[in-house]
Formats: structure tokens, C-alpha cells, sequence
């Protein structure tokens, strides 16, 4: 897995650095396909990569492939797919793979932007290709400590291991939890980590996400973790990079309720209510 990642390499004719993004989907085929099409004609020196779930409907999922399976600047993702439960390694095993697909097959960017079918651009798609270029090789997510978490336990999530879907296996996760704990089999951490959370949603420089997935030792810890996708990346991209170039923030707007329930939002909230002008993504949008 080579690519040519000098700091020049991808820039557009406009100059601008230039993004892949990778859409993670579940749910409607018309909201997915609606809403990669419009990043696709928006932007046209972005690249997208959809991973729909393998759990989800076939039928959806042929719909999307025949709707964006020939575009020349979008990957749907086939045989690559993996299984999404929340709180589970699928949700980082899917743009693991989308990334090393873009590697594999020419779809790498500047950057690399993590979405899913509920964010919805909120500026202009060049406007965020400004901004990125303006602050290159700073990388754009959360990484904070573990007040971050709004509700259950925290370092509980990566200190045992968690076997299993708790939405499917609720009473067997809690007991396989609870008998770890009682036998004391808490794990250590390796002495030179620092664990960190944030939201999944983060777009982070070419360079970094290629250490990221060639880096297997960070992948051991939360490949058993709970609620991996919200401290892998987070806890990567803190070992990895100078604070300097760690902003700490991501550009998708989310807002959890007090149990950390993500709430669902709208275009017309956005519109009326004034949010950060360095925000370029709004989640959780249903409508499309």
C-alpha cells in the first residue's frame, strides 16, 4: 500500500486542498443516494466512498449500487462490507477498510472526512475546501478525556473486553461485563497511551490516517472495546500527532441529550440559531 503524500500532492486546479469523504448507511437508500449525489455535484474534486451495512436490506443496498455503482468518483463499497451494531469494532472496521480501499485504489485525498447519511452540508462545499486548506495539516476531531461521556461507564469500555451487540444481548453483555470484574480481569494499559473520546465524526489529513491503519497496536486494544468508534480514531490521532496540529474539534455540529442520546436536528434549526461559522456538517438530519 503505497501513495505519493507530499503536501502538494492532491491539491485541485482552484489550489484548494481537495476530500474524500466516507459515508457510513444504514437506513434509507433515497436519503443516501440523494445525499451522495449532492456532495458529488457540489464538489467535483471530491472522491466518496459508501459503506452501506451489511445488515441492512439487500434490496436497499441494490438500490444504491445501481443508482451510484458508475460514478466515477464514488465507491460502493460491495464485498468489503462489514456488519455495523452499535457500540461495536464494525463501526471502525468500516472506514478502516474505506480508507485502505482509497489507498488501494486511487481514491486518496488531502483529507479524509468521516460522515454518515444523517449529516447534511450546511455551507458550501468549496467553503469547507477553504478552510482546509487555510489550516493544512492540522487534523479535525475530538479528542478529550473521559468527561466527554455523557452516561454509563467510561473507562470500563476499553479496561474489559465486550463480546457482544448490547442493543441484541443485553443481559449477556452485562453479565459477561460484571464476571470480568468480579474475576479481575481488568486490562492494562500500555504505559505510553492516553485514552481519549469525542464524536466519530472527524476529518483528519491523509498522513494520519495512513498511520492510522497500518498501526496494528492501538487496533489490539478497542478491536473488544465498547463504543470503540467514539475513542479509537480519538485516541490514534492524539498518539500520533503534534498538539500543535491537533485542534480538538470537529467540523460536523451534533448535539446529545443528557444520557448522550444524539438529537435529531434540522436544516431550519440551523437557519435560525447561531452555530459556530467553522461547522460545515449538521447530524442528525432526517430529512434529505
Amino acid at each position: 500500500m503505497t501513495v505519493d503524500m507530499q503536501a502538494e500532492g492532491f491539491r485541485a486546479e482552484d489550489g484548494l486542498l481537495t476530500v474524500t469523504f466516507i459515508m457510513l448507511c444504514h437506513d434509507s437508500a433515497e436519503r443516501v443516494i440523494a445525499r451522495a449525489s449532492r456532495l458529488l455535484e457540489e464538489d467535483p474534486t471530491c472522491k466518496l466512498i459508501v459503506h452501506f451495512d451489511r445488515k441492512s436490506p439487500i434490496s436497499k443496498y441494490r438500490t444504491i449500487l445501481k443508482a451510484l455503482g458508475n460514478h466515477p468518483r464514488c465507491y460502493v463499497m460491495d464485498k468489503d462490507r462489514v456488519r455495523c451494531g452499535w457500540g461495536t469494532w464494525g463501526l471502525v472496521e468500516a472506514p478502516l477498510r474505506a480508507i485502505r480501499y482509497a489507498f488501494k485504489a486511487g481514491f486518496a485525498s488531502d483529507y479524509f472526512y468521516l460522515i454518515s447519511e444523517f449529516c447534511c452540508p450546511v455551507q458550501p462545499l468549496i467553503a469547507l475546501r477553504q478552510h482546509l486548506t487555510m489550516h493544512a495539516g492540522r487534523e479535525f476531531i475530538e479528542s478529550r478525556d473521559s468527561s466527554w461521556i455523557k452516561g454509563g461507564i467510561r473507562e470500563d469500555r476499553y479496561l474489559y473486553r465486550h463480546y457482544l451487540d448490547k442493543r441484541k444481548h443485553p443481559k449477556l453483555h452485562r453479565w459477561m461485563y460484571r464476571l470480568q470484574k468480579k474475576l479481575g480481569m481488568k486490562r492494562k494499559l500500555p504505559t505510553d497511551m492516553e485514552v481519549r473520546f469525542g464524536s466519530q465524526w472527524w476529518c483528519l489529513s491523509i498522513e494520519t490516517v495512513h498511520r492510522i491503519i497500518t498501526n496494528e497496536r492501538i487496533k489490539a486494544l478497542f478491536r473488544r472495546s465498547w463504543i470503540p468508534d467514539e475513542c479509537f480514531f480519538q485516541t490514534s490521532v492524539y498518539s500520533f500527532v503534534d498538539k500543535f496540529e491537533l485542534l480538538r474539534k470537529g467540523l460536523t455540529h451534533y448535539e446529545f441529550d443528557e444520557k448522550g442520546i444524539p438529537q435529531e436536528m434540522s436544516l431550519n434549526m440551523w437557519q435560525t440559531r447561531q452555530y459556530s461559522a467553522q461547522k460545515f456538517f449538521l447530524r442528525k438530519v432526517m430529512e434529505y
